[in-house]
């Protein structure tokens, strides 16, 4: 198991370089923290030199980078999606090496399973036919792929998404089940068998009856103080999770206050409740 940080950069965080990968690599460095996510794209916008620079910086400090890709999976025009979906793994097999990448992430799209065109079957039928191959190649490489439940799914749509997709795990981020209305611990059950990573998130959340439309509010929290059941989740992962050695876990925070020092002082606590979780044996 590997702890890392994703999101949210606030500009407290990144003051250790005028570079921002630079800054967030050394953010990592100064918390022993060992990697964070960036998509390919992004990676392929660098120069020559600065790839350079992340690659040296990456090996001397034993930092990784996720990569992320993305190729509009439930794009209806099923050729151009194909096209771009080999452009990104194209740059996947580019950056890999440099990234001493360990897990490939993405997420479903840009509708929801509450949408009614496409419906949600085939919804789960363009994704299976879009991320068959994708998967395919990355197994072929010796890197897990993990699809993240992001407020689009619920978990179970993407356990049956993994049952019809070879090798496709489930990138878990506690927080996105309040997102869509689920129940998290009976999610993260269901999810654990299949979790390659995670977003290890917090949130404070209540409902709005009052409201007008009536809604479920989703807030900020320091990591460990809000409602998510993250002491429960990391315990159902160690339990259930195929190789809980093996995962991908990201420290995901938005801070409650981005004035001054807060965002820094918020963090450190977050980072204080995850290493008071026990190691995996």
């Amino acid at each position: 198991m590997t702890w890392g940080y994703a999101l949210v950069w606030a500009e407290q965080f990144l003051t250790r370089d005028k570079d921002p990968l630079m800054a967030k690599l050394k953010f990592l460095d100064h918390y022993g923290l060992t990697m964070t996510g960036v998509g390919v794209s992004e990676l392929d916008r660098l120069s020559a030199a600065q790839r350079d620079a992340v690659r040296g910086y990456l090996a001397d400090h034993d930092l990784a980078l996720h990569l992320i890709v993305g190729a509009g999976w439930l794009n209806p025009d099923r050729a151009a999606m194909f096209r771009e979906t080999e452009a990104q793994l194209a740059k996947l097999e580019r950056y890999a090496a440099l990234a001493r990448c360990p897990l490939v992430t993405t997420g479903g799209g840009s509708v929801h399973r509450f949408t009614r065109e496409p419906s949600l079957a085939r919804q789960m039928d363009l994704l299976t036919e879009a991320l068959v191959p994708v998967v395919a190649r990355c197994h072929d490489m010796g890197i897990p792929f993990g699809i993240e439940n992001h407020g689009d799914y619920y978990c179970s749509d993407l356990v049956g998404l993994c049952r019809r997709v070879p090798h496709l795990g489930v990138f878990l981020d506690t927080g996105n089940t309040y997102l869509i209305g689920e129940a998290p611990l009976p999610a993260f059950r269901e999810a654990a068998p299949f979790v390659v990573g995670t977003h290890f998130k917090d949130h404070v959340v209540a409902p709005r009856p009052e409201a007008r439309p009536l809604h479920f509010e989703v807030g900020p929290s320091v990591i460990g103080d809000g409602d998510v059941p993250l002491r429960e989740a990391y315990d159902l992962l160690l339990a259930h999770a195929s190789r809980p050695q093996d995962l991908v876990m990201e420290i995901e925070f938005i801070p409650p206050s981005f004035s001054g020092n807060d965002p820094v002082v918020a963090f450190e606590r977050s980072l204080a409740f995850v290493r008071s979780l026990p190691s995996p044996r």
